[in-house]
């Protein structure tokens, strides 16, 4: 390859890449080369109908408009298909059939020009037996059309195959019978179906016969696929059978409507619907237009009925009075418009409940919830798990916009920007929520969407919840600040004292000692008085000065951890206290601090309003949550004092809960719970 042609990234074919997109060019040129010879001919033969007198009203009301739509769409439709699947046998049926109508179509004027007088052609005869053999290919191909669809391949069971493949020959025998009589009465006769040979009318028996059970087998064969467990299969065949359906009540509403329109949009609906299956576009969406053919359907029919007998019935009842006719239909155009609405929302819920089981569930659990959550407060994370259950996504996520445009989560702890895989909610104001989520299968997009659209409201309502966590995160962090930072400063207060003023004390003290040894024949007796008395009232010092830094956090506590910390302040108590259950490790110093104070300001209490009663104290940890229960068998009736309340505000900083149960005659229990994993 040239330095051009790299430098311009030009791609490279592998040489299989390159045989099979010349197949592909190849067989659809030999498509559209067929599409081609048939618009010809079809257009010419409309121009010798046209010029031969025949109106336009003529041609569209009888067959040849209707020949001439499957002449000139048909081997474009099979074109379309082969560009897609170069593989696909039911592309050259939807080519063949087309190309035979344009053929029978263009035969049949040449021979009528001929016999109507306008001129002189060649073969007027053989044309008129060509317009009969040709129109006879559509049926012999007919139950081709159901038994290679969508893949242009037979179905599995060979009953089928054999049974559909024996059809078509048996068909194509009684062409081959019909031929020959034909053949002997080519010429006008034939054009004007003039009384058929006998051979003639056994072989349109063994053709019709044949085409049937081909039609019914090949049927069948669409019922199996249906069935099967290839959910994209069955979609297409969805797609073929409505098509189908749609393209027979279209040519009845036709025939009886004299309304050629019809005819002609029911043989383009099907070819849509064929090209639409075939090609995989926007296969799930037949399941909506299903669904909602059927509610309309029904919804019509039902409105009909009600404004027919309204009608009636008020006529009847009015009589002869000059208003009864305007009055009957009045009412009843208001009562039909009254009850449309319910009716059709009504008439929904059955259809879904019978036809999407799965989407009607999953709307009418998350529109319940929704509802519930309107009378009483949800927790944390319960739409999300919700959406999870529903949609049948362990991963997904539902995060929240605030409005300062951080993303958070439920429980509002901020997260992460997802990059992929999220599809937003939004208001008039912005976006509410992001949804994360798998990539959901085209069969359940129809799903994820009605999901969607039915959470909305309950979203809404979930944000405030997550932006009201959030403000309650940030207090609780605020007021844990405000203990760590006391804590801190305690722990300063304490080394202070501990290196300054106390040790200062102790200096002096054993000066003092050591000056009263050294001294002590030449000092009197009331010297040595003063002297032992000053080293006293010193000692006495560093006691206070002790006891005034243990009230800030004692040194076990510190050093060794709660456990040891508890026993030492329950030696320190004038009565016994009992240890129900101690700890052995250790805790974050927040954690540990708290509840210290915790078994401190319970201990002051019971020692205060219940003197001489037995006290306790538990202290247990279960991995995840520290507990600690200060009781006695006191008098009770401890009412919330300024010691407690500031407690409950430390506790409450940690994430904690403290409940002080202290019933009149029954003792005081005070249980503070916090979290410690």
């Amino acid at each position: 390859m040239s330095a051009l042609h790299l430098a311009l990234g030009a791609r490279t074919e592998a040489p299989g890449e390159a045989r099979t997109h010349t197949v592909v060019v190849t067989r659809a040129a030999l498509a559209w080369g067929p599409a081609a010879i048939s618009a010809g001919l079809t257009s010419a033969a409309l121009v010798v109908a046209l010029g031969d007198g025949v109106g336009l009203d003529e041609i569209l009301n009888g067959s040849t408009g209707l020949q001439a739509l499957m002449a000139l769409t048909f081997p474009v439709l099979g074109a379309l298909l082969l560009t897609r699947g170069p593989a696909n046998r039911l592309a050259w049926v939807f080519v063949a059939t087309g190309v035979s109508r344009g053929l029978s179509l263009f035969a049949e004027q040449w021979a009528r020009h001929d016999y109507r007088g306008e001129g002189s052609w060649p073969g007027a005869a053989g044309m008129s037996f060509v317009s009969l053999a040709t129109l006879f290919l559509a049926p012999v191909l007919a139950p081709l059309l159901l038994l290679w669809f969508p893949d242009g391949r037979l179905p599995d069971g060979r009953w089928r195959w054999r049974i559909g493949t024996g059809a078509i020959l048996v068909s194509a025998l009684g062409l081959l019978l019909v031929l020959p009589a034909a053949w002997s009465q080519r010429g006008p006769d034939l054009l004007d179906n003039e009384p058929t040979p006998t051979l003639a009318v056994v072989g349109l028996t063994v053709l019709v016969a044949g085409t049937v059970i081909g039609v019914a087998v090949g049927f069948w064969a669409v019922i199996t696929r249906l069935r099967g467990q290839d959910r994209e299969v069955g979609q297409q065949i969805k797609w073929y059978l409505s098509g189908a359906l749609a393209t027979f009540a279209l040519n009845v509403a036709g025939d009886l409507a004299h309304a050629w329109f019809l005819n002609l949009a029911g043989t383009l609906v099907f070819e849509a619907a064929v090209l639409v299956a075939v090609r995989r576009y926007a296969l799930w969406d037949i399941d909506r237009i299903l669904n909602r053919t059927v509610v309309y359907g029904l919804l019509t029919v039902v409105l009909t009925v009600i404004y027919a007998g309204t009608v009636v019935g008020l006529g009847l009842l009015f009589g002869e009075m000059s208003f009864g006719r305007s009055a009957s239909v009045a009412t009843a155009t208001l009562a039909a418009a009254i009850i449309a609405g319910p009716l059709r929302r009504g008439l929904q819920v059955r259809v879904d409940q019978r036809f999407d089981r799965r989407t009607f569930d999953a709307v009418h659990r998350v529109t319940a919830y929704g509802e519930q959550v309107g009378r009483t407060p949800a927790a944390p994370g319960e739409l999300e798990q919700l959406l999870r259950d529903v949609l049948r996504d362990p991963g997904l996520r539902l995060l929240f916009r605030c409005q300062d445009g951080v993303l958070v989560d439920a429980w509002g702890q901020p997260v992460q920007e997802p990059i992929t895989g999220t599809t937003p909610f939004r208001n008039s104001t912005g976006e509410l929520a992001r949804l994360v989520h798998r990539d959901f299968a085209p069969d359940e997009q129809a799903l994820f969407v009605s999901v969607r659209d039915s959470a909305a409201g309950a979203v809404a309502m979930a944000r405030l919840q997550a932006e009201l966590c959030v403000q309650v995160t940030a207090v609780e962090q605020s007021r844990r600040r405000i203990v760590e930072a006391a804590d801190a400063e305690r722990g300063r207060v304490e080394r202070d004292l501990h290196d300054g003023a106390q040790q200062r004390l102790v200096a002096l003290a054993m000066t003092l000692r050591s000056e009263q040894r050294r001294h002590g024949p030449e000092l009197g007796q009331e010297a040595g008085r003063i002297i032992d008395f000053g080293v006293a009232e010193i000692r006495g010092s560093i006691e206070d000065l002790r006891t005034l830094a243990a009230g800030l956090l004692p040194g076990a506590l510190v050093s060794e951890g709660l456990g040891p910390a508890l026993r030492e302040l329950a030696d320190r108590q004038p009565d016994p206290v009992r240890f129900v259950r101690r700890l052995d490790h250790r805790h974050p110093q927040e954690i540990e601090a708290t509840a210290w104070f915790v078994a401190a300001e319970g201990l002051a209490n019971s020692m205060k309003h219940a003197a001489g009663s037995a006290v306790s104290i538990e202290a247990a940890c279960d991995g995840h949550r520290l507990r600690i229960c200060v009781q006695d068998d006191g008098p009770g009736g401890a009412g919330t004092g300024p010691g407690l309340t500031g407690l409950q505000d430390r506790v409450r900083a940690c994430a904690g809960t403290l409940d002080i149960d202290s019933p009149p005659g029954a003792g005081t229990r005070v249980t503070a719970v916090l979290p410690c994993g």
